[in-house]
């Protein structure tokens, strides 16, 4: 029965931790999974680009290219924007999430104190 209540008592105790790293791995694998798509993205705009290059045969084709570079400029400069908001997005609930989750760990404290 003593076991029973110490288990009771430290599972109560490390509560707030558990729940924190598990806010933590969340966020963590949003993060990566972001970085990941963002990745395939710039890839995938960056291995285009050279197979253009690539496809250049002739005075005519270089200046097709050359012009083309600039929209190649502004997707990458638009996953660029995409991402840093996204990332901040990602902050921010984060930040929210933390300070829901403080919030909740400080009142149930203060709730137990009172009891003892």
């Amino acid at each position: 029965m003593a076991k029973a209540i110490e288990n009771r008592q430290l599972e109560a105790a490390l509560a707030p931790v558990v729940a924190f790293n598990k806010l933590v791995l969340r966020n963590a694998e949003k993060a990566f999974n972001m970085q990941i798509t963002s990745l395939q993205a710039y890839a995938k705009v960056n291995l285009d680009n050279i197979n253009a290059g690539l496809e250049v045969r002739n005075v005519d084709d270089f200046k097709v290219y050359a012009e083309k570079q600039k929209d190649v400029a502004k997707e990458i400069t638009a996953q660029i924007s995409a991402d840093v908001k996204a990332f901040g997005e990602l902050n921010a609930k984060f930040l929210e999430d933390t300070r829901t989750l403080t919030e909740s760990n400080i009142k149930a404290a203060a709730e137990t104190a009172k009891a003892a």
